[in-house]
C-alpha cells in the first residue's frame, strides 16, 4: 500500500468562479438531481450527523484552462521567469467571456462543510487577482460600451 498522496490535476484559479447549492445543483447530469425527493439522515465515521439536501452540499468551480502559474507576471514565480526568458506571457490574451470553460464539481458531508469550502477558494481566487494588478486593469478595459445608432 502506498502511502504517497497522488496529485491527479492542478486547477489554476486566474479567472475561476465559485457557485454552489442550486446552480450546481443543476450542472449534473440529468436524472442525478431530484429536488423533491425527502432527504435522508448520514453519519460519517468522525461522528458528524446531518440531514442536509443534496443541493446544500454541492459546489462548483468554473475555471478557464491556463498553465499553472499564468497570471504571476510579478516575477516571483518560476512560470513568471520562464515567460521573461521564452518572450510574452501565455495569460497575455484576456478570454472572451463567452469562451468555453470548464467545469469541476464538487459534493461535500454538509452545508457548513461546503460554505468553508467556497470561501477558502474565493479567498484564494482574490489572492490571484490582487497579486497581479496589471493583469487586472486590462480585464477591466477589455469590453466597451456598445451604443446603438
Amino acid at each position: 500500500m502506498s502511502l504517497q498522496y497522488h496529485k491527479r490535476k492542478t486547477i489554476n484559479l486566474v479567472d475561476a468562479y465559485v457557485c454552489s447549492g442550486y446552480f450546481a445543483a443543476q450542472t449534473l447530469p440529468s436524472g442525478q438531481f431530484e429536488p423533491e425527493k425527502p432527504t435522508t439522515a448520514r453519519r460519517y465515521a468522525d461522528g458528524l450527523e446531518t440531514d442536509d439536501p443534496e443541493e446544500d452540499t454541492l459546489f462548483m468551480l468554473w475555471y478557464h484552462s491556463h498553465p499553472v502559474g499564468a497570471g504571476d507576471e510579478s516575477g516571483s514565480g518560476p512560470a513568471a521567469q520562464l515567460r521573461k526568458a521564452n518572450g510574452p506571457p501565455h495569460d497575455a490574451v484576456i478570454p472572451q467571456l463567452s469562451a468555453k470553460r470548464k467545469v469541476a464539481l464538487f459534493r461535500t458531508r454538509s452545508k457548513l462543510e461546503r460554505d468553508v469550502w467556497c470561501w477558502a477558494l474565493n479567498t484564494e481566487i482574490e489572492k490571484v487577482a490582487y497579486s497581479n494588478p496589471q493583469r487586472e486593469i486590462r480585464m477591466r478595459e477589455t469590453g466597451d460600451i456598445v451604443y446603438d445608432p
